[in-house]
């Protein structure tokens, strides 16, 4: 099954702050915070299976 990334951070933010509108700091707290950021703190992008195991475990938070 394909999970889009931007879609499970914006089922995660509405999770997080319900009907108020988040601020992008408050975006990237979630982000963080579920680890699905696309690069790594030295620049390089992230490999598909780091991003496949934090994305699935961002989903079984969500269910």
């Amino acid at each position: 099954m394909k999970v889009s990334r931007f879609d499970i951070i914006k089922k995660l933010i509405r999770k997080e702050y319900k009907n108020k509108r988040p601020t992008a700091i408050e975006m990237l707290e979630v982000i963080r915070k579920y680890d699905l950021q696309k690069y790594r703190s030295d620049g390089k992008k992230r490999s598909r299976e780091v991003m496949t195991k934090a994305i699935a475990k961002a989903v079984k938070s969500l269910q």
